[in-house]
């Protein structure tokens, strides 16, 4: 019963915004992109998420010329569509019309080999995965204490040793995708930022421009330390950027 009621509550909720997602649509195809950009926040404004309407959004503000709100939607976008070739694509597009073009530090080659080897499948179908060969190794086990010859035992364990460790490999890939998917970054919104050696104190260590994308390391008070793509952090004020 109670069910029922949160689902009613929850389709109530959701009437008013499916207009005005629609009328973002009408406006994004009439090319009114500032009309569109404004119907679609007020869906993002209800509590509704999804990669279309955070994609929708990010194409709105890249006809807008507003770069950093377009990297930001689409990262958004990218963060619940991952694998999405036309999410990647336009956040490519989008990351060339900025100024900051940080090398990247490369990764030791094994880390590279993981980070290829976990986004073969998203955190979820990972977590499947390692059930399904939890439930395999069980079943190993069982075998293992029903076999009645010594062969038997020996082949059921080293085959249940085996799924142990595709269960390890698996939970370990679960817990990397989960790390991508809740990484605390954050997008540079204003055209140009000073980035201070700490909090409070006007000691300007580099400077970062609208639309680069940063680690969010730390907060205090009013401000956040960051660090670039290249390895180099500091201190930003809140009012500087906004959280993916």
């Amino acid at each position: 019963m109670k069910k029922k009621i949160f689902l009613i509550i929850a389709i109530l909720i959701a009437i008013p915004a499916f207009p005005s997602f629609e009328k973002g649509n009408e406006f994004y195809i009439a090319e009114e992109y500032r009309k569109a950009s404004e119907a679609y926040m007020e869906v993002v404004e209800f509590g509704f998420v999804s990669a279309e309407l955070y994609f929708n959004l990010g194409n709105s503000f890249f006809r807008l010329g507003d770069y950093p709100s377009a990297i930001l939607y689409y990262e958004k976008a990218k963060r619940l569509s991952p694998k999405d070739e036309e999410i990647l694509m336009n956040l490519g597009i989008a990351n060339t019309k900025i100024t900051d073009k940080f090398e990247v530090m490369p990764d030791v080659f094994f880390v590279r080999w993981w980070k290829t080897f976990s986004g073969f499948f998203s955190r979820d179908q990972w977590a499947i995965i390692f059930l399904c060969i939890v439930v395999v190794s069980v079943l190993c086990l069982a075998w293992y204490f029903l076999a009645s010859t010594y062969r038997g035992k020996r082949t059921a364990f080293y085959v249940c040793f085996l799924f142990v460790i595709f269960s390890g490999t698996a939970f370990g890939a679960a817990v990397q995708q989960h790390r991508e998917q809740t990484r605390h970054a954050g997008i540079i919104m204003k055209n140009k930022v000073s980035v201070s050696s700490s909090p409070q104190i006007d000691r300007q260590k580099f400077v970062i421009h609208g639309g680069a994308k940063v680690d969010i390391l730390d907060e205090i008070g009013g401000y956040y330390r960051i660090r670039v793509a290249d390895g180099s952090n500091g201190w930003v004020s809140k009012e500087d950027l906004a959280v993916i």
